[in-house]
């Protein structure tokens, strides 16, 4: 994909720390409605700088693990790249599901602030499309509802993204069953909107590493 225009909406934005644009295997293919089978999905692999301050009052459990630098920013890897995102000129929110039963949402993020969880500001989405589309999947994915949707969902004008972020290597990572049927769900059901480069699973570390 030398040219722009043939590049995912979203890898421009990722572009200052994108190593390289990759393909990374599904556990189990997905089947279109049309009968074509996806085997693949769209893949990133992006080196971050490391947070070298003090850890947050609560890291999530993290252990300073997942701690970026971005701006002078202290974040999580999930928000570094929906600054990165931001800069671009979407909106969006990290979906934060952590710790709910029945596929709920705990909290949808725009920011980490150095104060206990139970503390950190809930972001509704306000933008009525952005919302219904979340929304639909969720209803579709059945019983697992939120559960699966992944980490960031951004928005910009008609275009919509949905990234998985982890640390680790492409060689070896793969999607989580439940992001599987989450992307299964979004494609089967949002044909017009949601298109499979509208994913992309990410797999970061330090640059330092």
């Amino acid at each position: 994909m030398a040219a722009d225009e043939q590049r995912p909406a979203w890898a421009n934005a990722l572009a200052p720390y994108l190593v390289e644009l990759t393909r990374v295997p599904l556990k189990s293919p997905i089947r279109t409605l049309l009968g074509a089978l996806i085997p693949e999905v769209p893949g990133a692999v992006l080196r971050l700088p490391r947070w070298t301050g003090a850890d947050f009052v609560d890291d999530f459990g993290r252990k300073g693990s997942a701690s970026v630098e971005l701006d002078g920013e202290h974040v999580f890897a999930e928000l570094a790249l929906l600054r990165l995102l931001e800069r671009a000129g979407w909106e969006g929110r990290w979906v934060n599901t952590k710790g709910t039963k029945h596929g709920e949402i705990w909290k949808l993020l725009t920011r980490w602030s150095d104060v206990p969880r139970e503390e950190q500001r809930h972001r509704p989405i306000e933008d009525e499309r952005p919302r219904q589309l979340l929304t639909s999947i969720a209803n579709a994915n059945k019983p697992a509802r939120w559960a699966g949707c992944w980490d960031v969902y951004a928005w910009r004008g008609e275009e919509f993204a949905f990234l998985q972020c982890k640390k680790g290597s492409p060689a070896r990572e793969r999607l989580g069953a439940q992001q599987e049927e989450w992307l299964r769900m979004a494609l089967l059901t949002q044909p017009a909107l949601v298109k499979l480069d509208s994913f992309c699973f990410v797999l970061w570390d330090y640059q330092d590493s």
